[in-house]
C-alpha cells in the first residue's frame, strides 16, 4: 500500500524526491538557505542537522556499545598486577636440638635448636591473572538481554523523533506559505483599492458622488496597508521557526516553494482505514517493559551463588628458599565460588522493585494504547474537516469573485454604492483568506494524520 498525493504521477514525484535529498545533501545549508526550498528538502535539511535528531542517534550510538560491553561479560577478563610491600614479621620454622654421633671414639655433638627464618620482609610480586564466569545465575544473559532492548528502544525513539520533526516542518513550511500567500492577498486587495479609488474619483469629478463618499475608501486603503505589515511580520515570525526546526540558525533567511494545486489526497484513502501500524511510541513501551523483566532477572540472579575459574601466573621476590630469597616463578588455577547468603534483604527488595516495575509499566502501555488510538481518530476526523472545510471555502472564493466583478463593474457605471463595492471587497479578501488558510490546515492535518498512523507518505506500511 502506497499513500501518494498524485498517484498518476508518482514514478516522477519519486524521482524528483530522490533528486531532491542527493542535491540537498551535497549543497551546503548556507547556500541552501539562500535559495527557495522545496517541502523535501527543509524534511533532508531536518533531518541531517535537527539538533534533536542527532542526540538521538548519539543516544543509539550509546546504547549499542553499552550492548557490546554487556555481551563481553561472556568472555574471559585478562589483567596484570604489581604489588611491593614490607612486612613486619615473616614466616619462621623452629629446628629442634641435632645430636650428632661423628665416631665411636667421641663423644656426640649436640647442635642447638634455633629458629629459621623463611622468606623476607620485603616482597614484590608480578602476576597475569584470567577470570572466566561459568555460573552466574542468568545475570550475564539478562544483561545482554537488557542492553539489546535498549537499543531497539534507541532505535524506535529516534524513528519517533525522525516522525515528529517531520510533523514540526510540515506544520512550519506551511505556515509560511500561508504567510506569504496572506500577503499576496492583502497586496492584490491593495491593487484593486487603488482602482477602486481612482473609479471613485473619476465619478467625483464628474458629479456622481460627493467627496465624503471618499472617506470609507480611503480608510479601507488604510486596513489594507495594515495588512500587509501585519503579513510581513507573520512570515518574519514563520520564516524563524522553520529555520529553527530545521536546524538552523534562527536568523538564517529561509525562503520556499509550495505548489498551491499539491494537495493531499481526498476522500481519505481505503488503505488508511484498515489495521494501523504500531506507533513509535508503543514499541518503546514494549521495550521498556522487556529492559524491566530482565533487570527483575538481573535481581534475581545476585542472590545465587556465582562460580568462575581462576588462573595467574606469578613472578615475585621474596621466594621460598629459606634466608636465602630469590625472584621465583609459579602459577596457580583453581575455581573460586561467590555466594551472598545474608545481606539484610537489599537483593530481595531490588528484586520485587524491578516487578513492581513491570507491572508499572504494563499498565502504562495500556495508557499508551489508549492514547494511541484517541489520536487516530482525532486526527482523522480533523483531516476530513479540514479538507471539506476547504471544499467549501475554494466555493465561497468563486462565489465572492463574481460578486466582486459585478459590484466593481456596477459601481463603474454608477449602479452600484461605494459601500457595495466595499461589502463585496471584503467578501472577496476575506474568502480568500479563509481559504488560504483552509489549505494549510489540510496539509498540516494530513501529516499529523500520518504521524498518528505511524506511517510516512510513500511509505508502504
Amino acid at each position: 500500500m502506497k499513500i501518494a498525493r498524485h498517484p498518476k504521477a508518482s514514478a516522477f514525484i519519486g524521482f524528483c524526491s530522490l533528486l531532491a535529498v542527493a542535491i540537498v545533501l551535497l549543497t551546503p545549508p548556507s547556500v541552501l538557505a539562500s535559495e527557495a526550498l522545496t517541502l523535501d528538502q527543509c524534511l533532508v535539511l531536518a533531518a541531517e542537522l535537527n539538533p534533536d535528531i542527532a542526540q538521538a542517534q548519539k543516544a543509539g550510538e550509546e546504547a549499542a556499545f553499552r550492548l557490546q560491553r554487556a555481551r563481553a561479560e561472556f568472555f574471559p577478563e585478562l589483567g596484570i598486577t604489581a604489588s611491593a610491600g614490607y612486612i613486619s614479621e615473616v614466616s619462621r620454622t623452629q629446628i629442634d636440638d641435632m645430636t650428632m654421633i661423628l665416631s665411636p671414639e667421641m663423644p656426640p655433638v649436640v647442635v642447638p635448636a634455633r629458629e629459621i627464618e623463611i622468606g623476607d620482609e620485603n616482597q614484590r610480586d608480578l602476576a597475569l591473572t584470567l577470570r572466566q564466569p561459568l555460573f552466574t545465575g542468568g545475570g550475564i544473559k539478562n544483561g545482554v538481554r537488557l542492553a539489546a532492548a535498549a537499543v531497539t528502544a534507541s532505535d524506535n525513539q529516534l524513528a519517533l523523533q525522525k516522525r515528529q520533526i517531520r510533523a514540526r516542518v510540515v506544520r512550519a513550511f506551511y505556515e509560511l506559505a500561508m504567510a506569504q500567500n496572506l500577503k499576496s492577498i492583502a497586496q492584490a486587495a491593495d491593487k484593486q483599492i487603488d482602482s477602486h479609488l481612482a473609479d471613485a474619483r473619476n465619478l467625483l469629478a464628474q458629479g456622481m458622488i460627493i467627496n465624503s463618499d471618499l472617506y470609507p475608501i480611503e480608510i479601507r486603503k488604510l486596513q489594507t496597508k495594515l495588512k500587509i505589515v501585519q503579513a510581513d511580520n507573520a512570515i518574519a515570525r514563520a520564516r524563524v521557526a522553520l529555520a529553527a526546526v530545521m536546524g538552523l540558525s534562527p536568523d538564517t533567511p529561509v525562503d520556499i516553494i509550495a505548489d498551491p494545486d499539491d494537495l493531499p489526497p481526498w476522500p481519505l484513502p481505503t488503505e488508511l482505514a484498515g489495521q494501523p501500524t504500531e506507533r513509535e511510541e508503543q514499541k518503546i513501551i514494549r521495550s521498556r517493559i522487556d529492559m524491566a523483566e530482565a533487570e527483575e532477572k538481573i535481581a534475581r540472579a545476585a542472590r545465587l551463588p556465582s562460580l568462575g575459574l581462576t588462573a595467574a601466573t606469578h613472578y615475585g621476590w621474596p621466594g621460598f628458599k629459606g634466608n636465602d630469597p630469590d625472584w621465583q616463578a609459579w602459577w596457580q588455577a583453581g575455581v573460586a565460588l561467590s555466594w551472598n547468603i545474608f545481606d539484610m534483604g537489599r537483593r530481595g527488595h531490588a528484586q520485587r522493585a524491578a516487578r513492581a516495575e513491570v507491572s508499572r509499566l504494563e499498565k502504562e502501555k495500556q495508557a499508551v494504547d489508549s492514547r494511541v488510538a484517541l489520536d487516530r481518530i482525532n486526527t482523522r476526523l480533523a483531516y476530513e474537516e479540514a479538507c471539506r472545510l476547504r471544499i467549501i471555502e475554494a466555493e465561497k472564493v468563486l462565489s465572492a469573485r463574481a460578486n466582486y466583478q459585478t459590484k466593481a463593474d456596477n459601481f463603474r457605471v454608477g449602479m452600484a454604492s461605494g459601500t457595495d463595492y466595499l461589502d463585496a471587497h471584503t467578501e472577496l479578501t476575506t474568502a480568500e483568506t479563509d481559504l488560504s488558510m483552509a489549505a494549510a490546515r489540510v496539509h498540516i492535518a494530513w501529516a499529523d494524520l500520518l504521524r498518528a498512523m505511524g506511517i510516512d507518505e510513500g511509505e508502504t506500511p
